[in-house]
């Protein structure tokens, strides 16, 4: 019976490493995202205040914007519209998170919609 008891005790420890190990690797992401809704065709423009990185994209035809795989950090986000600047946020990306802005009103003030505020508050995932 020792025997059999060794076994499991040995195979039971591999399974608890192989778990810290999987929990380790994912806490351990020095990456995040930024997902969010805007009309489409709006232009979304992401700036890491502290490196200056910079990317850009356009929403799709439902909206969505998706910048994947950035460095952690705090990042303005610019959505605008037409010439219209209708959106101005601050987000911030934590290990393997996803930061979602604000959702600008629908509509440019050109066509009837108001424009938002100067700015968001910080968003973290």
């Amino acid at each position: 019976m020792t025997t059999a008891s060794g076994k499991k005790a040995g195979t039971l420890a591999s399974v608890l490493a192989l778990l810290l190990v999987s929990f380790t690797a994912t806490a351990q992401r020095a990456d995040g995202n930024i997902n969010g809704d805007a009309a489409p065709g709006d232009k979304v423009y992401v700036s890491n205040t502290g490196t200056g990185l910079k990317r850009e994209a356009v929403a799709d035809e439902e909206g969505k914007y998706r910048f994947r795989s950035l460095p952690l950090g705090t990042y303005q986000v610019k959505i605008v519209r037409g010439e219209e600047n209708v959106l101005n946020a601050t987000v911030t990306l934590r290990p393997g998170g996803t930061a979602r802005p604000p959702t600008p009103e629908p509509g440019s003030p050109e066509e009837g919609g108001s424009p938002p505020a100067a700015a968001a508050p910080p968003a973290g995932g």
